[in-house]
């Protein structure tokens, strides 16, 4: 089934995670980790009703009016499911167990009408999407429950009422719309989809009942079973009370912010319980973002873990108090490099290597950058010892890495993945990885010969990139030099170099400076202060910045020049970018109108996206944007360490 691309809401517990669109319909589903496998073909939940000839009435669709929300500091999901001409309103709940492997859907269905109505619940499931030659399913008289399964994945699906009728397979769909159609005279078959329905009995005007529908996911079929009898023993009411107090403990636990701007604080609020789901339990991997395009129709992808995104979302983890998901992540960071010391482009959350396209070597230098990031936040020497093998690996690989010529890093692809070449960010991260590298070596008294190599080329590379990247006559710093700028043939300006790429002695032709005003440029000093925030070259590049890739209209900055990527749009991170560089040259009023624009880019329920629409200003693309979130946080935060949030009320 062809998914929206929009999660308008997610919910998990570090170990699964469901995204939710804003008629309550789960579209998809990922387990055993948050990133994969994502289980979830079509799931859809409805009601027959004696009022509509039994006919099933699909909560999604049209004829129903919906409205969402969280509960307050949770991530409990409510859905309002309206349809006054049937006669009938549905709210639904949903939330994870915290500490098992469940997700718990409560459905409380009322009678608007002044008649009595005969109503009856049903839910159609086709589950097991990654493998679907490998799906099957069977139901389960003992526990009363539809089981989907392949190897090593087993989905059940269960209720707190008895079922009525089931069927597997042989358009189960088209079964499920009416009362009573239902043919379960198969128990097993070789199908992913799967219906069940419940006999609620006759409402009253006014009245209301409840079903509760619960999604087990354990390895092993004696597992999922164990797991379907054990939820269906609960206290299902006490649990969720559990699970509002497990979230309420997160907020509550973490550093407190309150600005006295509601909008602002709820959504500071809201950023830690996204961080909360967003860090896979069991590895320590931290996603960029839910997956929105299964099948790379508009995207690459964003269920995945980069090293870039995560020094600056561990950033902001450390700053709200969440230490102990940062600690974990660096764990998984070293356990996934190369044995030759870099980090490649992206992850999957158990470590394995993800689709990839080409090395990003800032990636290896904001990891050990934020290696030592985390040490200044916590000031835990353990954690420096541990990671030490891991940091001079690196280290000595982005030695080797360096061109000899142009004394900054050789080629590899930008923190935007599309330019392959030598670039000021990744230069500036670099930078910063090596000096961070010398700094753990000293603070460790480990190696002191190793440390002045490493503050050697640091030096000299800070040189080589005022040599190289700046441009005395723009006044600004290029964004790359010896670059790819036509990924699909030769290169169109005359002024260009054929550079090896590869010890295979393949070359490339590519063009020798690349101008073009890219908000990255700002990474010379925000975060890695390479140059001083203060800097004359660094502000000048900023007020370049700011006159080329603001918005017109809704405002907010876009990524670079020319930009076409999902219509060009200004971005949140890149827009809280500069709001930082203006908290490090304490202009505080001009950081807080950029957070503010943020702030007004988030959703109803308090998400912030990739991007923002260039012409409507409504939220764009990814829903949430874990790195959009930490950049919110490292504005925020950095305002309220220096007295200034005052600046957010003018």
């Amino acid at each position: 089934m062809t998914k929206p691309y929009i999660n308008n809401a997610v919910i998990g517990n570090s170990r699964m995670l469901g995204c939710i669109t804003d008629r309550g319909e789960l579209i998809r589903l990922f387990w055993p980790n948050i990133d994969y496998s994502q289980h979830i073909d079509r799931m859809e939940a409805g009601v027959f009703c004696s009022s509509h000839n039994n006919n099933t009435l699909w909560f999604g669709r049209d004829n129903f009016h919906h409205s969402q929300y969280y509960i307050k500091d949770t991530n409990i999901l409510k859905t309002v499911c309206v349809d006054n001409q049937a006669g009938i309103r549905v709210s639904h709940t949903d939330f994870m167990l915290p500490h098992a492997d469940v997700a718990v859907r409560e459905y409380e269905i009322e009678n608007l009408s002044r008649e009595e109505n005969e109503i009856g619940f049903v839910l159609y499931s086709s589950f097991i999407s990654c493998d679907s030659e490998l799906r099957s399913s069977l139901f389960d008289f003992e526990n009363d429950a539809v089981i989907h399964y392949k190897p090593g994945s087993y989905a059940g699906i269960c209720s707190d009422r008895e079922v009525w009728q089931f069927q597997l397979g042989n358009n189960a769909y088209q079964g499920a719309g009416s009362a009573g159609g239902l043919g379960g005279y198969d128990s097993i078959a070789m199908t992913g989809e799967g219906a069940m329905s419940w006999r609620l009995g006759v409402f009253r005007e006014g009245e209301r009942k409840s079903i509760r529908i619960f999604i087990c996911a354990s390895e092993t079929i004696k597992g999922v079973k164990k797991l379907i009898r054990h939820v269906r023993r609960m206290d299902i009411a006490c649990e969720r009370e559990n699970t509002e107090r497990y979230w309420l403990n997160l907020v509550e636990s973490s550093r407190q912010i309150k600005t006295g701007v509601p909008e602002i604080d709820a959504l500071y609020r809201r950023s830690i319980l996204v961080f909360k789901l967003m860090a896979d339990e069991k590895s320590g991997g931290l996603l960029a973002a839910p997956e929105i395009d299964e099948q790379f129709t508009r995207c690459g992808r964003y269920a995945y873990c980069w090293g870039r995104d995560a020094a600056f979302i561990t950033g902001a983890l450390d700053k709200c108090g969440l230490t102990a998901d940062v600690d974990r992540f660096y764990k998984w960071a070293v356990e996934v490099q190369d044995e030759n010391g870099a980090w490649q482009q992206r992850h999957h959350m158990d470590g394995n290597l993800a689709p990839s396209w080409g090395l990003q070597i800032d990636e290896t230098g904001t990891l050990v950058w934020g290696m030592l990031k985390h040490y200044e936040a916590t000031g835990n020497k353990q954690f420096l010892k541990e990671m030490w093998e891991s940091v001079e690996k690196a280290a000595d690989f982005l030695l080797e890495f360096t061109d000899k010529e142009s004394g900054l890093p050789r080629p590899s692809y930008d923190l935007w993945e599309e330019r392959f070449g030598e670039h000021t960010y990744s230069s500036a991260a670099v930078c910063a990885g090596i000096k961070a590298a010398a700094e753990i070596a000293r603070i460790l008294g480990l190696d002191d010969k190793k440390a002045e190599l490493w503050e050697t080329a640091y030096s000299s590379m800070k040189e080589a990139m005022e040599t190289a990247l700046w441009k005395e006559d723009m006044g600004r710093f290029l964004r790359s030099i010896r670059t790819k700028l036509n990924p699909w043939g030769w290169e169109h300006s005359p002024n260009t170099v054929s550079m090896r790429v590869n010890p295979k002695e393949y070359y490339r032709d590519l063009t020798l400076e690349d101008p073009a005003i890219d908000v990255s440029l700002l990474g010379v000093a925000v975060p890695f202060e390479v140059f001083d925030a203060l800097d004359p070259k660094v502000a000048s590049t900023v007020k370049a910045i700011e006159e080329a890739l603001t918005s017109p209209g809704v405002g907010g900055i876009r990524r670079y020049e020319g930009d076409n990527y999902i219509g060009g749009n200004p971005w949140i991170l890149t827009t809280l970018w500069v709001a930082l560089y203006y908290c490090r040259i304490k202009d505080f009023s001009k950081a807080a109108s950029y957070l503010k624009w943020a702030v007004g880019g988030r959703t109803e329920l308090d998400m912030l996206p990739e991007q923002v629409n260039k012409d409507s200003g409504k939220p764009e693309w990814v829903i949430p944007l874990t790195w959009s979130h930490a950049m919110f946080v490292l504005v925020l935060i950095e305002l309220a360490d220096e007295g200034a949030l005052h600046t957010l009320r003018l």
